[in-house]
């Protein structure tokens, strides 16, 4: 009976405890305003990044098998052995997908685009479904029809040709019919919007384009489907044929390849949001101390009247718990709704289809909810917690003085609570995010920031002090007032610094970014790139195509350069399989690949040296001849200036020297060359060229018209075209940068706001007591203007340096493209955002003030 008794009397407790706490929230929950919108912005970008990261993963890596084509997929520019063949039958199902890359146009040969021609075998696809509008076999589709053979094509491609279903289509030397459209095709290249859209025909069809002739590129995919371990699988093949040369990738590792792409991405972005999350958490700090001055009354009289203290902690508690949890499942369900409007729009590439879509629906919906609503109340009770602990230790006494004021510091109970409760919201974010390394670099990057800030906030304070003391100010009051309110206990220094610091600093490295992909797009690449790209050019076509451009155009001027695809054989006399005998895998992939070797012929992709140093000889005969490597394969394989390589091609071997590592130009670079070797070290294996010409765009069109025409197997790509397409994938790339950039944005300035509503009182009562002591009040103006002067200035410098510390790396290494001299337009962005948002802070406040000396007897002087 005493138990039970007990048990009734703590749930009457807390329910009257709950009650409370919401009746006391109902009376001033207007002061709150500024904790909900800081929570609810931040938690809505965590649940949108980490829901559509979920929709994302789940469709990418559910069909991986599908992507790939099979469980191995063997890629060579040459058909394999019978006995390879022969083997993999043995051990499981086998498909052929040929491909080659082409021009294609529409029946009236206005527009040109590049494609991708997949010429699949019968038993295509081995994991996936291949589904055709109309819905009839690829075989009938791609069939012959009177005089011409079927094509099915992308809908994308139908749209930029302005086609559809029964036009006619132009590949190489044949018409072909437009007979159905792919809706769905398992292994779409992930890159195909940008590469090449596909054209499926039929194997008949290939000769009728007059496409592929010998020396031509054609890559033969294998797709494999086994029953058998594939490590097992991989180990016994590479026993039967050790000395293969072709790109061997598994199911499994291109699982991995992709699971550590997305996490990579999806980390980044939802630091980001949680950036916005931290930045949302000083305006709840802000806030919620703000609200506390307002019940400090209210405290210290239940205190007076006898409530116990636990039950006044728990109260108080609860209502942060209660507006956490409200401000996270807003937030949470803008987030969710955000994500399903970006799935709508993607359209079927993000569908879940069949059961797994309906079984995976907690996981992709409800845990990311449930994660914003646990991050939302962790980061509420994180940032609220010290000001709750210095409001209840206020002395009840107070109230007798006429005034409660909060303690100066927390107990330390509650600061060891504080201080666990913060390592428990790190350890929740480090095991939320997808990649716990980056997460864990990023920690360590905010501490160190963060110790960087601390010791510039007192560095500035102790300026500001000092110049105060020095006489700086002279007799000029509202100068020497201004720089007392910087170093002061309460300033806004390390607010501002902390919010719109660290959001003007996502503004400033995005604009700087943006800005040099714009200028990279609209003003570098016209002014050096040519107008018309050349692919696939044989050496007995040089002289006609270079006539042909030149009767189209008397001003054009065309450069070709060898292409000589090699694999690497030996490093420094090592065979590359030694080498990296203990990672099959790093094994695999370097005997697979295949490096692009060409001459340097006047550097026309304007290759800038690393290391080591160019070359004016010819290559010798009987020795190695030179070479340069470029910067990301050398750093892969660790190889420096003076190391040896070997590699193969067309059955004989070239042994090199490096003697310089070049880096390519990003987004300037046509051809990426992985080496550069002497004049005439590949003159006895070349077999096509690749080239520009430098022409006006008009003439590019009548240009890519001709050779489509009279040369078909030569690929040409526009410039204009690649523009275009560059500049509408930037646009989407800017415009999510700008969203992410104003969601932080917005955030810091509502901090900022409560940043001004906490010291609005203050300022204000202070004011009064300048004026009663004497002040002006047009000094007392001037103080506030010149101390929001300052700040502004402190913070745009602050967020500039920092921001062009994130970007210029980032566009020099990632892009490589030169940024530096861009920073005085991310000063100026930073200069303009940060004014007006501590302008338009203190506008209302120097509008709101009214000096009258009786303002201090109301507030109790």
């Amino acid at each position: 009976m005493k138990r039970k008794a007990s048990t009734s009397a703590s749930s009457t407790r807390i329910l009257w405890m709950l009650r409370f706490a919401i009746t006391d929230l109902r009376s001033r929950i207007s002061a709150l305003k500024v904790f909900l919108a800081c929570l609810i912005l931040g938690v809505t970008l965590v649940a949108a990044t980490a829901s559509l990261y979920r929709v994302i993963e789940q469709n990418l890596l559910a069909d991986t098998r599908a992507i790939l084509g099979g469980d191995v997929e063997l890629d060579t520019n040459e058909p394999l052995p019978n006995e390879v063949l022969e083997w993999i039958r043995q051990t499981g199902r086998i498909s052929l997908v040929r491909e080659f890359d082409t021009i294609v146009s529409s029946e009236s040969g206005d527009g040109f685009f590049r494609a991708e021609i997949l010429v699949p075998d019968a038993a295509y696809p081995l994991y996936g479904e291949l589904k055709l509008a109309p819905n009839q076999s690829r075989e009938d589709l791609t069939a012959k029809q009177g005089e011409f053979w079927g094509a099915v094509i992308d809908p994308l491609l139908a749209e930029r040709l302005e086609q559809t279903v029964g036009d006619e289509l132009q590949i190489g030397a044949a018409t072909f019919r437009i007979t159905g459209l792919i809706e769905k095709q398992p292994d779409r290249s992930l890159n195909a919007n940008w590469r090449g859209l596909p054209v499926m025909i039929s194997e008949q069809a290939v000769d009728a384009t007059q496409l592929i002739r010998p020396g031509s590129r054609v890559d033969y995919e294998y797709r494999i489907q086994t029953e058998r371990d594939l490590d097992l699988w991989l180990e016994e093949f590479e026993r039967a044929f050790p000395d293969t040369r072709w790109d061997i990738t598994t199911f499994a590792e291109r699982s991995e390849r992709i699971a550590e792409r997305l996490d990579q991405i999806a980390t980044a972005l939802i630091l980001i949001a949680f950036t916005t999350l931290f930045i949302g958490g000083l305006g709840v700090a802000n806030s919620i101390r703000a609200y506390l001055d307002e019940k400090l009354g209210t405290i210290a009289t239940l205190q007076t009247l006898g409530l116990r203290r636990r039950p006044l902690v728990g109260i108080y508690l609860l209502q942060i718990g209660l507006m956490g949890s409200l401000a996270g499942l807003i937030g949470g369900a803008i987030g969710l709704g955000l994500a399903a409007v970006a799935i709508g729009v993607a359209g079927d590439a993000f569908a879940l289809a069949g059961p797994e879509g309906a079984s995976s629906w907690l996981q992709l919906w409800l845990l990311p909810l449930l994660l914003s609503w646990l991050f939302a109340v962790l980061t509420a009770y994180v940032f609220a917690l010290p000001s709750l602990a210095k409001a209840l230790a206020a002395p009840p006494a107070g109230l007798f003085r006429g005034q409660v004021q909060p303690a100066s510091h927390e107990p330390r109970k509650w600061r060891i609570a504080s201080y666990l409760l913060l390592a428990v919201y790190i350890g929740a974010t480090l095991l939320g995010l997808p990649s716990p390394e980056l997460g864990l670099l990023f920690l360590l990057a905010v501490i160190v920031l963060w110790g960087l800030l601390e010791g510039l906030i007192k560095g500035l304070r102790h300026g500001a002090k000092t110049l105060e003391n020095s006489g700086f100010a002279g007799g000029n009051f509202a100068r020497r007032l201004a720089l007392a309110n910087l170093h002061r206990p309460g300033s806004p220094l390390r607010a501002t610094l902390l919010s719109l610091g660290t959001a003007l600093t996502l503004v400033v490295a995005c604009t700087l970014l943006v800005t040099t992909l714009l200028r990279a797009l609209e003003t570098t690449i016209p002014a050096e790139s040519p107008a018309l790209i050349l692919y696939d050019v044989f050496p007995d076509q040089m002289e006609e195509v270079e006539r042909g451009l030149t009767s189209l155009d008397a001003s054009s001027s065309t450069e070709l350069l060898p292409l000589v695809r090699a694999r690497l054989a030996k490093v420094n006399e090592q065979p590359i399989a030694e080498l990296l005998a203990n990672d099959s895998q790093a094994r695999r992939e370097a005997m697979g690949d295949e490096y692009k070797l060409s001459y340097l012929s006047g550097n026309p992709e304007g290759l800038e040296l690393v290391s080591g140093q160019w070359w004016t000889s010819p290559a010798p005969k009987g020795a190695p001849v030179f070479m340069a490597m470029e910067d990301r394969e050398a750093n892969e394989l660790g190889l420096s200036a003076g190391d040896q390589v070997q590699f193969t091609a067309q059955g004989q071997s070239i042994t090199a020297e490096i003697r310089a590592i070049y880096r390519q130009k990003g987004l300037q670079t046509r051809f990426w060359f992985e080496g550069i070797l002497q004049d005439g070290a590949l003159d006895n294996l070349i077999s096509r060229y690749v080239g520009a010409a430098y022409q006006s765009d008009p003439a590019a069109k009548t240009s890519q018209q001709w050779l489509a025409q009279n040369i078909p197997n030569v690929i040409t790509l526009r410039t204009a075209d690649w523009l275009q397409t560059a500049g509408n994938l930037l646009n989407k790339a800017a415009a999510g940068l700008a969203a992410v950039a104003t969601v932080s944005l917005l955030a810091s300035l509502l901090v900022l706001s409560s940043v001004v509503s906490v010291s609005r009182r203050r300022q204000l009562y202070e004011a009064n007591l300048l004026h009663c002591l004497g002040a002006r009040h047009q000094a007392i103006r001037q103080s506030m203007l010149l101390e929001t002067g300052l700040l502004t200035f402190l913070a745009t410098v602050f967020a500039t340096a920092l921001g062009a510390l994130i970007a210029l790396p980032l566009a020099d290494l990632a892009l490589k493209l030169p940024a530096g001299d861009l920073w005085w337009l991310g000063a100026m962005v930073a200069g303009i955002v940060s004014s007006l948002a501590l302008l338009g802070g203190l506008l209302p406040t120097l509008k709101a003030m009214r000096l009258n000396p009786a303002v201090l007897l109301r507030e109790g002087g």
